[in-house]
């Protein structure tokens, strides 16, 4: 009678488990939503501002004279929406979730096996949040949506490829590559392979003749080798060495470009290979899932057996979410404070650079800013941490990229802030972070009629058209420039001979190097600037001229503690 009831209060509790176990995919999806729609929030937003989405012809256009291009456009359309973080991580979830579904049901995973449909989603997962400092060189549009907008393309396919007899799915698959190469490039060959893959496993599975699904492989290869090699002659943006892998960060991802990086610290991130990880575990897990319908009729039945195989499934989620996730803290601390930049809160920008210990420069320099903005420097530039921590990433890393434009500008260098727009914009295409500073600095500069097409292009996004309105008045009325507080600071700051010189992409020794002269028509504020930079040189010379220009023009009633 004992062992009755314990057998029946075991068999319950593996019942709890094994439901509880099926909770799991609602669980992971709600809680990514929240780290996403908070913890992660600004790096959303700065996703959104290093792209850029159109509503014209032209744009679509010019997406589409290169393969992968409809993959490109419909990633951008949906990275627009970071804009709002919490609505941009509610659709980026969506789309997750709606792939775990269609993995379930594509591939008919018994309920004891469907947590295997959460490595392909974890992999992409993964693909993304091992990004860092990559957001600012990806040269593809849209980079964040690719590949899993890709694999939800795919997995639609599939479900219309195993619903075909095997004529059809010949006709299909190679339909499938001449279709899909100019659409998602890359991500077309590969699915291709997997379709006839499928073929393959769904037949053992059936226990039918593999003779059509071995024609259907074969034929599937041959398209992908042979469709890249038909379209070269058709695309004036084809090279022959990235035939294949048009679509792919593959042109970036290469030990050669990394390969005269010294870094002074062994980390996990300098190894250029392992940002494929992902991908290649992507590509596995869907393999493995075609295993699986092969064995199917094989599989251990029994609740044990998925608890089993959904405790090493959720273990290796844990693992790869743990290693993958970029989390490095100035990298956060920079992004946060860029968007607090944006929208004129500089007291968070200041309270951002105590989150550290180990601040970048350009931590360091958007705290001095703030600290500048709200007439405060004088008193408390040096009571934050400070430092030149190194930059976490296996490339190198320059300053005018991730927040160069932003400092040039606020520091009245506006060539130099319009000058890093357009050099970016050649290599890595037009974003709406280049867009209004561009604006900005052209405003700033009197050329309005420049400043007008970069407002005409923004008032044709969805979010930015507010924004490029309200900078559209100042070129009907330039005297509202002016009175206003957002350009106070670069005015001021403005007052040297318009010209441009060479920074070699170190914009913090440039600019200490600038404000060593002091022009004839210096403001107070430049004045304090130089004499607060000659502190950061260490420049004895140039602090005593400085500070006797600073007491004669600023005349303080009390002199600040850090000039005492």
């Amino acid at each position: 009678m004992a062992k009755t009831i314990n057998k029946k209060n075991n068999a319950f509790g593996v019942d709890v488990v094994f439901k509880h176990l099926n909770l799991l995919p609602p669980l992971f999806f709600v809680g990514l939503w929240l780290v996403f729609s908070t913890y992660e929030s600004a790096l959303l937003f700065r996703i959104n501002e290093l792209s850029v989405f159109l509503f014209d012809d032209l744009f679509f256009e010019n997406m589409m004279l290169k393969p992968a291009g409809f993959l490109h456009y419909i990633s951008s359309f949906f990275v627009q929406f970071f804009y709002y973080p919490a609505l941009g991580a509610a659709i980026y979830v969506a789309l997750l979730y709606a792939l775990y579904r269609l993995v379930v049901n594509v591939f008919e995973l018994p309920g004891n096996y469907r947590l295997l449909a959460m490595v392909p989603v974890l992999a992409l997962l993964a693909s993304n949040t091992q990004l860092g400092y990559w957001i600012f060189y990806l040269k593809q549009p849209g980079y964040w949506y690719m590949a899993l907008l890709a694999t939800l393309l795919f997995m639609l396919a599939l479900w219309c490829f195993k619903r075909m007899n095997n004529m059809s799915r010949i006709v299909f698959v190679v339909a499938w590559c001449f279709v899909g190469y100019p659409l998602m490039g890359a991500y077309a060959l590969v699915s291709a392979l997997l379709m006839g893959c499928y073929s393959l496993a769904q037949s053992v599975a059936e226990h039918r003749k593999l003779l059509m699904p071995l024609i259907t492989l074969v034929l599937a290869a041959v398209a992908v080798y042979a469709v890249p090699q038909v379209y070269y002659n058709c695309y004036t943006t084809l090279c022959t060495e990235y035939l294949y892998g048009v679509g792919l960060a593959i042109t970036q991802w290469m030990q050669a470009y990394v390969a005269k990086v010294e870094h002074t610290d062994s980390s996990y991130w300098y190894n250029i290979i392992t940002y494929w990880i992902p991908y290649c575990l992507l590509l596995l897990s869907l393999v493995g899932l075609c295993v699986v319908t092969a064995l199917r009729a094989k599989l251990p039945e029994g609740k044990m057996s998925g608890n089993v195989v959904a405790a090493a499934v959720v273990l290796f989620g844990v693992v790869l979410v743990w290693v993958f996730w970029f989390n490095d803290v100035n990298f956060r601390i920079e992004n946060k404070q860029n968007n607090a930049m944006w929208n004129g809160k500089w007291r968070k920008v200041a309270d951002c650079a105590r989150d550290t210990q180990k601040p970048t420069r350009q931590i360091v320099m958007n705290k001095n800013i703030a600290l500048f903005k709200m007439g405060v420097a004088g008193n408390e530039m040096f009571s934050y941490p400070d430092g030149s921590a190194d930059i976490t990433a296996p490339m190198a890393v320059h300053l005018t990229q991730t927040g160069g434009k932003m400092i040039y500008f606020q520091y009245g260098k506006l060539n130099f802030s319009y000058r890093w727009c357009v050099e970016d914009a050649v290599e890595y295409g037009w974003r709406i972070e280049y867009l209004k500073h561009a604006t900005r600095s052209m405003l700033l500069s009197g050329e309005y009629r420049l400043a007008q097409r970069y407002i005409d292009v923004l008032k044709r996004t969805m979010f930015y058209r507010g924004w490029a309105k309200d900078m559209e008045k100042y070129i009907s009325n330039p005297e509202l420039i002016e009175k206003t507080n957002e350009f106070s600071m670069p005015l001021q700051l403005a007052c040297y001979p318009d010209e441009l010189g060479v920074d070699e992409s170190f914009v913090e020794a440039y600019l200490t190097n600038e404000f060593k002269s002091i022009p004839n028509d210096a403001t107070p504020l430049y004045i304090e600037v130089a004499l607060a930079t000659s502190l950061v040189r260490k420049d004895q010379k140039i602090f005593w001229y400085v500070f006797d220009r600073y007491l004669k023009m600023c005349n303080p009633v009390r002199l600040p503690k850090c000039y005492q």
